[in-house]
């Protein structure tokens, strides 16, 4: 199990009277090794409960991993907020929940606000993935080849 700090980007899209929402986040492991998501699934209540929903898919994927010291960035300076204790929303409390069991397995954890241009891979996942209108799931370390075959050149 290795201490050093790995790195974790994540994004949600959602928009107005879509069935889906999508998410996607970029785990990077280790120099050259990265691991990405892509999540379609049924539309959330606001484009903040996928935004945290994306966040918890990504924390359950590095433990899956074994990865226990991670660095997590988001361009949703809303949920940076929350999580760090700085709001409080009350509409979040299941998603509080389950963030809190997560944070308990990780040896070191952080979460910090990323400018957008800095979260253009996951960016490009969470919209590909709620443009594929379905509810999927894609973790590999490889890009899924309907994403690749139309943005994979943006990716690398």
């Amino acid at each position: 199990m290795s201490h050093h700090i790995q790195d974790a980007k994540w994004n949600a899209s959602w928009v107005t009277n879509s069935p889906f929402s999508g998410g996607g986040f970029v785990l990077e492991l280790a120099p050259g090794t990265v691991t990405y998501g892509s999540i379609g699934m049924d539309q959330t209540l606001s484009p903040m409960h996928v935004e945290f929903t994306i966040l918890l898919y990504a924390m359950k994927n590095s433990l899956q991993l074994g990865v226990t010291s991670m660095s997590f960035e988001s361009d949703c300076l809303q949920l940076v907020k929350l999580i760090n204790d700085e709001e409080d929303w009350p509409a979040m409390a299941s998603e509080l929940n389950e963030f809190i069991h997560l944070l308990s397995l990780f040896a070191v954890f952080s979460i910090s606000f990323i400018a957008r241009e800095r979260n253009v891979r996951a960016d490009i996942l969470a919209k590909g993935a709620r443009s594929k209108n379905s509810i999927f799931s894609h973790v590999d370390s490889v890009i899924p080849g309907w994403l690749f075959r139309s943005i994979g050149p943006l990716l690398l």
